[in-house]
């Protein structure tokens, strides 16, 4: 069996949003989405995956917003049996007392569960611009009056505009009459420093990048570059860790149930209502098919070289422009994914 650890246990709780963000991947899924519902068998399953000691970390989301299924998320986290490690990804879009509320009912629940949580919220162009209820420095002045005791405060963006981020962060901190400072901390990372308290930033690579898309972001060579230089080794698709390190599984679940591998989403591992999911079968899984075997084993740089001169993957590579939205969308296209385990 392979050697994974450290996975990642990525769940979708939502196609809900009104956001309306003009980059999102997902647009097309908002107007007749669905919320993911409990189920007795999706309930034993996430059971099982989440308080498996191979998972660092579970992460809430959706192909919506996820406070719109937050019922659902705080079910999620009393199936834990403790010290975990959560992570709730949202533009925080509430207004500021329910958001409140919801920031409390999470802690006491985490806090409870001898767990953590990081609440991320979206903070670039396109969810700033759409959100009523700026969250961003109502929760900072939150975190910094109130100290949740489990629960810990960071920020995402979806593109490497990194000017925007700080300039906007520390625009809503001084809102609240706060004083705070950028430091930077990597090529995808800053740190914001409120005091002696630090709130990270995160920055991804913009999926389809438009030509309204902010200059100066990475190709998709540059992207895994910067990652590879955060964890220290190639990347590989899975959930990358650290050198020395083993990488883990990345698994993500949709609204609907269904179960893939983050990123090879052309091969549909189940359903979390109906079948029964172990950390163990799903690393014998990816031993066992070729393609995914290849995925999580070889640098992905080495097998987008493979299509060099090939006029379709060299649009998808570079129209994509995000390591797990490139495999997926190869995937969709004849023949290409048999190249890219040829030996």
């Amino acid at each position: 069996m392979m050697n994974l650890n450290g996975h990642l246990l990525y769940l979708d709780i939502t196609q809900i949003c009104g956001v309306d963000c003009s980059f999102c991947m997902y647009a097309e899924k908002h107007r007749n989405g669905i919320n993911f519902q409990m189920s007795d068998t999706a309930s034993q399953n996430l059971r099982a995956l989440i308080n498996d000691r191979s998972v660092k970390r579970v992460s809430i989301s959706g192909e919506g917003e996820p406070l719109n299924n937050a019922a659902v998320f705080h079910q999620i986290l009393q199936l834990s049996e403790g010290n975990q490690a959560f992570e709730f990804i949202s533009s925080g879009f509430w207004p500021h007392d329910m958001l409140a509320d919801f920031i409390e009912v999470t802690d006491r629940l985490v806090h409870g569960n001898r767990d953590t949580c990081n609440i991320r919220l979206s903070c670039d162009s396109y969810h700033v611009e759409k959100v009523r209820h700026k969250p961003h420095g109502f929760s900072l002045d939150f975190w910094l009056r109130t100290k949740p005791e489990s629960l810990s405060l960071s920020f995402r963006s979806v593109d490497t505009d990194r000017e925007f981020a700080r300039a906007y962060l520390l625009e809503q901190v001084a809102q609240y009459g706060w004083q705070g400072h950028v430091t930077p901390h990597g090529e995808l990372d800053d740190i914001l420093w409120v005091g002696e308290r630090s709130f990270r930033i995160d920055y991804k690579n913009h999926v389809h990048p438009s030509a309204a898309t902010p200059p100066g972001y990475l190709d998709l060579k540059g992207y895994i570059s910067a990652l590879e230089a955060k964890v220290g080794k190639p990347f590989t698709l899975g959930s990358l860790n650290p050198h020395p390190s083993s990488n883990g599984i990345d698994l993500t679940m949709k609204p609907d149930g269904r179960v893939y591998l983050y990123g090879a989403e052309n091969d549909l591992l189940g359903n979390i209502h109906h079948d029964e999911f172990t950390w163990d079968g799903l690393c014998q899984r990816i031993a066992d098919t070729p393609l995914l075997r290849q995925l999580y084993t070889t640098p992905l740089q080495e097998l987008l070289s493979r299509f060099d001169g090939d006029l379709t993957a060299s649009r998808i590579i570079s129209e994509a422009n995000n390591p797990y939205w490139v495999v997926k969308e190869l995937s969709q296209e004849p023949n290409l994914v048999e190249r890219m385990i040829a030996s």
